[in-house]
């Protein structure tokens, strides 16, 4: 018998009550080894429930005396420790007993022989508590390698008992301290062999292997971590072996080991190698009990590793793409199959159905992805011979890919549809803010030669104006980057300055540019080109007078504090805190830092400018005889249909899209000073002062 199978009749020996029979089956058991001692001390325990404590004390002893005839010294370890509990036998003679055991299981210790001479656990009151102390040091003795919780490996360098201290050389830091009471809360021992202590003894070999071979370097640090890693934490036992800028085509290549199986979602995912035979059919068990977003996901990791399984998953798809509600979802996975070689007429066929029944404007909100987009605006021209035109022009307001905005525009200029097309560009230039990226895109589509003649007819200088002060507005922040290229030199902004923009519309635009804005190039450009163009604008006066109302003073001067007394202090400090990293032309956070220091300074010095030029507005006061700052001028068309209430008020209160201009504005000065019953000219038409009454 071996293992606990003879405890059973034991119990039975037990119950029968005759000692000798106990003792007789006792040494039988002894003759077959005393193993580790752990099932001989649960026997000896059922003993002494059983009301044979004197026995069990002897047969304990027995046990002791035959680990020593095998050199069983971890189990005679464990029989003294018991012994010594029970205050069984001489104390002297266990803990000289206990001591050889420790000479004898932790043989080949560093520090043994010092670590006895310190501890003296032959002349210990308590020996059991000096014997675990004892040995966590050995546990912990210099030499061992250890990996130290969220720092990496380390080998033991200093053993001091007296201090109660360890220290550790790390990969980065040396003699790093470890209390003893927390080592085995801190510190797990590493094996010979394992992927992070090779990366602490031998990193170049290491290094040079995982970049050879990434499935294989992969694999040996899966296989070394026991348990299933997330990819930040294979990142990171890859520090110093795989560089940042390698990383990205390393893991590509390491994460098409065909053994590799990856479980969960998002940033839950973690890899694990499974045995090679298992793998295709652990994918197919997990994909199958999964739900059709699951599935996608699983079929993205797998199914190019994996052809067979790949073209099992490809045919779920399509199936689970025509039996989900989710136009989203059932589009993907039916894209995610046609990656893995679904087959062409069933990706048609599937195609063909989700767009019967979801529609084609339905589908082409649902679809995030832009190449997606276009296979089903194609579908869209095949399916719908009379109606995909209608579809266009319905989609094309919500495209937001500037690609995908010229490729609609084409096909339906080649198409003979120009009326459509006009009418989009209509509503573009007419309403900017309610569809921005349409409206960038046509600012970069001037230079298209199918699309020249129809925007030539709606570039004019009033359209650089109101792009200079569209490009500073949050609904443009977005597509700023691209906007510097359009009021760029090279841009649009180029032509308008050359061949459309007026002195009137230039010293407006001059007016904007006295204002804070983040495009600088850009805007310092424009000045340069402005004056150049229109000499005389060099003589026109300043703008001394800032008009705004008591609460936005107010804020102005809440902003001005926060940034004196608190934003551009702890961007200062920000600075100071990242010239100490070292190398400033490669420290990326000190030039963020002083980039952000000059932009909050150039923003304190244009509002402490402002507000010493500010004057202060009542609405409440305002002269309504006349259009004035602080008034609401209400127009009434000329040609008939709803009046339009507009309000005057100074730069920082301006929202056009409210209704609310800034009195700097062209659109404005062409209604102030006027009287009721005036006629003007208004947002490209017609309309009479029918009234003026105050702003608020």
């Amino acid at each position: 018998m071996s293992g606990t199978d003879w405890l059973d009749e034991w119990d039975v020996v037990i119950g029968g009550g005759n000692s000798g029979a106990i003792e007789e089956f006792w040494l039988a058991r002894l003759e077959e080894g005393v193993g580790d001692g752990a099932t001989l001390l649960e026997a000896l325990k059922r003993l002494r429930h059983g009301g044979k404590k004197t026995l069990a004390a002897t047969l304990l002893e027995l046990a002791a005396d035959e680990a020593v005839s095998e050199k069983a010294w971890a189990a005679r370890r464990a029989l003294l420790r018991e012994m010594v509990r029970m205050g069984h036998g001489d104390l002297d003679a266990l803990r000289a007993g206990l001591e050889e055991c420790v000479r004898q299981v932790w043989v080949g210790r560093p520090s043994l022989d010092r670590l006895l001479a310190h501890f003296k656990l032959r002349e210990a009151r308590k020996p059991l508590d000096v014997l675990d102390q004892l040995e966590t040091w050995l546990e912990f003795d210099v030499g061992g390698v250890f990996l130290m919780t969220g720092r990496g490996p380390g080998r033991v360098v200093e053993a001091n008992p007296q201090l109660g201290m360890l220290r550790l050389d790390l990969e980065r830091e040396k003699r790093v301290p470890v209390p003893i009471d927390a080592a085995r809360k801190y510190l797990a021992p590493m094996p010979a062999g394992h992927f992070l202590r090779r990366r602490l003894e031998d990193g170049k070999a290491l290094a040079a292997e995982v970049l050879a071979d990434p499935p294989a370097g992969l694999a040996a640090l899966l296989e070394s971590a026991g348990a299933p890693q997330t990819v930040s934490e294979i990142k990171g036992a890859l520090v110093g072996l795989v560089a940042e800028d390698q990383w990205t085509a390393w893991w590509n290549k390491a994460k098409k080991h065909p053994r590799l199986f990856a479980a969960g979602s998002g940033t839950r995912v973690t890899y694990r190698l499974v045995a090679g035979e298992e793998a295709g059919d652990e994918i197919r068990r997990d994909f199958l009990a999964a739900a059709l977003p699951q599935r996608v996901e699983l079929a993205r990791r797998h199914g190019a590793r994996h052809r067979e399984v790949g073209t099992f998953m490809a045919e779920q798809l399509l199936a689970g793409a025509l039996a989900s509600a989710d136009p989203s979802l059932a589009w993907e996975a039916l894209a995610t199959a046609g990656r893995l070689g679904a087959a062409p007429e069933g990706l048609a066929a599937t195609r063909r159905a989700l767009l019967t029944r979801t529609g084609g404007p339905a589908l082409l909100e649902a679809v995030g992805d832009a190449t997606q987009r276009e296979v089903v605006l194609a579908l869209l021209r095949e399916e719908l011979p009379d109606a995909w035109a209608r579809e266009y022009a319905a989609w094309l307001e919500h495209e937001a890919s500037p690609r995908l905005l010229s490729v609609m525009v084409h096909v339906l200029l080649d198409a003979g549809q120009t009326q459509v097309v006009a009418a989009f560009l209509d509503r573009v230039f007419l309403h900017p803010q309610q569809n921005p990226a349409a409206f960038v895109w046509a600012c970069e589509a001037a230079e298209d030669e199918a699309l020249r003649d129809l925007l030539d007819q709606r570039l004019s200088g009033s359209l650089l104006v109101r792009l200079v002060e569209l490009a500073e507005r949050r609904q443009l922040g977005p597509y700023r980057q691209r906007l510097k290229e359009v009021l760029s030199a090279r841009g649009l902004a180029g032509r308008l300055v050359q061949d459309w923009l007026t002195v009137d519309q230039a010293r407006r635009m001059m007016q904007i540019l006295e204002h804070p804005g983040e495009m600088a190039d850009e805007r310092n450009w424009l000045r340069r080109a402005a004056l150049a163009r229109f000499p005389d604008l060099r003589q026109a006066p300043q703008v001394e007078v800032v008009p705004a109302l008591a609460g936005t003073v107010t804020r102005l001067q809440e902003e001005l504090r926060k940034l004196l007394e608190k934003e551009i202090p702890e961007t200062l400090k920000a600075i100071q805190v990242a010239r100490e990293h070292g190398d400033l032309s490669e420290n990326f956070e000190y030039h963020a830092a002083r980039a952000r220091q000059e932009f909050l300074s150039a923003r304190a010095a244009i509002i402490q400018e402002d507000l010493g030029k500010v004057q202060v507005i009542d609405p409440a006061k305002a002269d309504c005889a006349r259009v004035r700052v602080g008034t609401r001028v209400v127009l009434a068309p000329v040609a008939g249909g709803p009046e339009r209430r507009i309000t005057i008020l100074g730069p920082y209160e301006a929202d056009p899209e409210a209704g609310v201009l800034s009195n700097g504005t062209e659109a404005a000065q062409g209604l102030l000073e006027h009287a009721p019953g005036d006629a003007v000219q208004f947002d490209g038409a017609g309309w009479t002062v029918a009234g003026i009454e105050p702003a608020i």
